[in-house]
């Protein structure tokens, strides 16, 4: 059933760890010991604790739950299981926790629940405001890892489409929409990495889906996707379909909007479509800026007669029309003209102008409704290149930093050294790591850490040359791209700077903080020509990478704040420690296994092979 307990491993539970444990009654489901963690997340003393029973801390709705899962472990002998409980304060504050629950037997063959409680109510409040943000859109997003896991969800575009997303936070994609083939099918592909975009039918809604594969190391690592709910908009162009030629340019502009991949054709398409069927000479379409004024130029059909040839003509500048874009009704300029807002009614992006020539007939209240399903059309496609747009950005950037993460140097790198090939330069790279970091978190915390980190990004783009590409690898360790480096002397003048940058004192929480920072060094060419750079372009980015790497890490050895250029001796005392367990034994005694990073490890073994 489960690991036996003795009493002498309790005060490892209850005393030394500083997390929230609670020891319960398998039978009668009394909490039989509580430790002080356990008790602050109670909102009880010890003394009020013992004895309770879950249902008498837990929130009506979630007391059968406990029940039955307690009644489902002592059923199957399922050692142990997570669920979100809420718990009730005697002051009646709710508290969100994350509780483990293990099944276990005492030394007196004793069953009892072994529960470790965690307090996510901060996460959950925050969930819940940006829950309020994306629902007041017309959009849901979520992102899925390789398994269909749902790692977040935000959005509402249906309710059963919502809770099926939470639901798959706990099991996956593929077993909770099973019954909707097509669904898994798209995320199936996805994960191959097709970027899909399709209409699913669901729960009586049309979902418009689109499904971004993210690539870590150039596989799929995970699906970020926008979901909108456009039943109301498909309605209105099947009604159009049945009509004019003017409703099938509406359908086959909204066939475009869902396929295409960038907007400058799409608005051009629009505008050419607006000018044929409305009889326009001028038809322009503006972006709008965040105070609400007309910016750049998207698109523009100008057909209007020169003014020598019909005096009295709107002006032929392509700018006709001045001033804000508002965000009501269409207006109408005069009787020819009219000017309509694209978007939403509190974010306007973009505005078309129409004009008709001199004499032409007035406007209609058909012709209004078809530039308006124009503009809605091309609102929503708006909306989604911009969404799609930043889940890109954000999927190249590192969060806190703002810098290019690791796969977008990988990125940079392999172009790099495509391009140094082609034009016989070198390329170069430092790799970056901040000696004693984790003092600055350990007695600072970790919010501090991020201060430093931040510092630490704009230290090291002010300190490298212009056209140098700053990221951020992961944790503390940052990397630099140098191209049209002539030889490692040029790439050691770099990496000065940015030990001088990293050692200037400054201020933290009103200390004064002074870190250094050891520097690796590599450069493409000659010296990396063998199988440390392979015969792919982007393994000979990664490789580099790696170099480089391997050098910060001799350097950290010879001490704080200096730097080191590769050479391959370097590599070769790594393998030659790793091939004889005596060194092993060696650098674990010395705490020195730290400093040998799994990249580098796996290009050893794989040279070593090799």
């Amino acid at each position: 059933m489960g690991a036996v307990v003795t009493q002498g491993e309790r005060p490892d539970l209850f005393e030394v760890l500083d997390i929230a444990v609670v020891e319960t009654g398998a039978r009668d489901h009394r909490i039989r010991r509580a430790n002080a963690a356990a008790c602050a997340v109670l909102g009880r003393p010890e003394s009020e604790v013992v004895g309770l029973t879950w249902e008498d801390i837990a929130v009506p709705e979630d007391r059968e739950r406990w029940s039955e899962q307690a009644r489902l472990r002592l059923a199957t002998g399922q050692p142990r299981t997570r669920m979100m409980l809420r718990l009730l304060h005697p002051d009646g504050a709710i508290v969100h926790a994350l509780s483990t629950i293990a099944l276990l037997t005492d030394s007196g063959g004793e069953e009892y629940f072994l529960s470790t409680l965690q307090d996510v109510s901060e996460e959950i409040a925050a969930h819940d405001r940006l829950r309020l943000v994306v629902e007041n859109t017309p959009v849901s997003i979520f992102l899925a890892d390789r398994d269909g896991r749902v790692l977040v969800s935000e959005g509402t575009v249906s309710p059963q489409a919502a809770a099926g997303l939470w639901e798959a936070r706990q099991s996956s994609i593929f077993t909770t929409f099973a019954d909707l083939p097509q669904a898994v099918s798209i995320m199936r592909r996805a994960l191959a990495g097709e970027r899909v975009n399709e209409i699913v039918e669901a729960y009586g809604r049309c979902l418009d889906v689109h499904l971004v594969p993210i690539r870590d190391g150039g596989e799929v690592g995970s699906v970020a996707a926008v979901v909108t709910d456009i039943t109301e908009r498909q309605q209105a162009l099947a009604d159009l379909r049945v009509r004019s030629a003017e409703q099938a340019v509406i359908a086959e502009l909204g066939q475009r909007a869902l396929e295409a991949e960038s907007p400058a054709a799409l608005w051009e398409h629009a505008v050419t479509a607006l000018a044929d069927h409305l009889g326009a000479d001028l038809v322009q379409a503006h972006d709008v800026d965040e105070h609400g004024h007309r910016g750049d130029l998207l698109a523009l059909v100008d057909r209007r007669v020169p003014p020598e040839a019909a005096a009295g003509s709107a002006p032929a500048t392509g700018d006709a029309g001045t001033g804000d874009a508002g965000t009501g009704e269409a207006g109408t300029a005069d009787a020819g003209g009219r000017t309509v807002p694209v978007g939403r009614a509190d974010q306007v992006l973009a505005t078309i102008e129409v004009r008709r020539p001199p004499g032409a007939e007035p406007f209609t209240d058909q012709d209004d409704a078809f530039l308006h399903s124009v503009a809605a059309v091309l609102g929503s496609a708006a909306i989604r290149f911009r969404m799609e747009s930043e889940i890109r950005h954000r999927s190249l950037h590192d969060g806190l930093t703002g810098l290019p993460n690791r796969t977008a140097l990988l990125d940079h790198l392999g172009r790099a050294l495509r391009r140094a090939r082609h034009d016989d330069r070198r390329v170069g790279v430092l790799f970056i790591d901040l000696d004693g970091f984790k003092a600055v978190n350990d007695t600072l915390g970790h919010q501090a850490g991020d201060e430093v980190l931040r510092a630490t990004a704009d230290r090291l783009g002010h300190a490298v040359r212009p056209g140098d590409v700053v990221g951020r690898l992961a944790g503390d360790e940052f990397a630099v791209l140098c191209e049209n480096v002539d030889s490692i002397a040029d790439l050691a003048t770099i990496a000065d700077r940015v030990l001088a940058a990293l050692e200037v004192p400054s201020q933290l929480r009103e200390a004064p903080i002074v870190l250094t920072g050891s520097v690796g060094l590599a450069l493409s060419g000659p010296e990396l020509s063998g199988p440390e750079l392979g015969g792919e372009e982007l393994g000979g980015g990664e490789e580099l990478l790696n170099a480089a790497d391997i050098a910060m890490y001799a350097a950290k050895r010879a001490g704080p704040g200096r730097r080191m250029a590769y050479d391959r001796s370097m590599r070769t005392l790594l393998t030659n420690r790793l091939a004889h367990p005596d060194e092993l034994r060696h650098i674990l005694d010395a705490n020195e296994l730290i400093m040998l990073r799994l990249t580098a490890v796996s290009a050893l073994l794989h040279a070593a092979h090799c």
